[in-house]
């Protein structure tokens, strides 16, 4: 059987975005592989020349050359499936790469407070409103930086308290939020109506031009505010950032589950699905992330080992 590796490679893609992958890079490393191999005259998958690609260059990380190795390992299953003799099956793990996640900054209630005062003194205005509604929001709710900013108004259902949000790969997931957060949001639209005449629709939060809250202006913002309330930071560490609201919503919301004696396991599954998470291990990470909620761990962890008191 003669299998066309381009076409397949077309077919192999549409496949995996139809179940809900992005596979952003994907598409320019299949065909610079593919480039590869016809270079060489070859018209079939083999491990050696899917190493070789992977680490073709020499100075990439090495999370990177994992990445070029995976899409290929992903695309060989489906050639091999179509002829087995058109694709050999690359075995896992021979690229292993760990990322190293960076420690969260965890803001107590006061710095936040101090981070919202501090953005009313923004310039212009509308950015000063924009910015301590969306510092506010962030923090009651734990979303990210980038959901908050592609927010409609049509997405806050003040009614029900709820909020439609769009995450990662175009899910969408319906947040619960506080009655006070809903009226701090409806008190930003007010404000908001007076930049933007049809306020009912649109972006729910906006710059100084009227036009959707630029993410990287947010961003630039927060990190001025930051500066200006003078947080501090451990040596060695980056300055805190706008997402390291979400971590701190994460982290206060285990450590109130383990002070209540809650099941810790369904409040992470429950906190998951709330945070959006593709994938739970990335919210059993928040275990670690914090110190006093790792001695929180620790202890119950004692307990429970040492059994009922007689």
């Amino acid at each position: 059987m003669s299998i066309d590796l381009r076409a397949a490679a077309a077919e192999h893609l549409r496949a995996r975005r139809a179940r809900g992958y992005r596979l952003a890079d994907h598409d320019r490393l299949l065909a610079s592989f593919l480039d590869g191999l016809a270079a060489h005259g070859t018209t079939t998958i083999t491990v050696v020349d899917a190493v070789a690609f992977a680490v073709a260059r020499t100075r990439a990380e090495r999370s990177w050359q994992a990445t070029r190795l995976s899409a290929i390992r992903a695309f060989a299953v489906h050639v091999h499936a179509l002829d087995p003799a058109a694709a050999q099956l690359i075995p896992a793990g021979l690229i292993t790469s760990t990322t190293a996640r960076r420690i969260p900054y965890l803001y107590s209630t006061e710095q936040i407070d101090q981070l919202m005062s501090r953005a009313s003194a923004l310039t212009p205005s509308w950015l000063a409103a924009a910015m301590q509604a969306l510092i506010g929001l962030i923090a009651a709710t734990g979303i990210r930086s980038g959901e908050a900013v592609a927010l409609n108004v049509e997405d806050l259902h003040h009614d029900q308290a709820l909020l439609t949000v769009t995450g990662k790969y175009g899910r969408q997931r319906l947040v619960p939020i506080h009655q006070s957060t809903v009226q701090a949001l409806l008190a930003y639209q007010q404000l908001r109506a007076a930049l933007t005449p049809a306020a009912s629709t649109g972006p729910l939060l906006v710059g100084c031009t009227g036009k959707r809250l630029n993410i990287t202006s947010a961003r630039a913002a927060f990190r001025r505010v930051a500066d200006q309330c003078d947080l501090p930071t451990s040596p060695g560490r980056r300055p805190p950032r706008l997402h390291d609201l979400r971590h701190t919503f994460a982290v206060n919301t285990l450590i109130d589950a383990h002070r209540h004696g809650v099941d810790v396991d369904a409040r992470i599954a429950v906190l998951a699905t709330y945070l959006g998470h593709v994938n739970p291990l990335n919210t059993y990470w928040y275990l670690s992330a914090s110190a006093e909620l790792m001695t929180l761990v620790s202890d119950r962890m004692t307990t429970h080992r040492q059994g009922p008191r007689p």
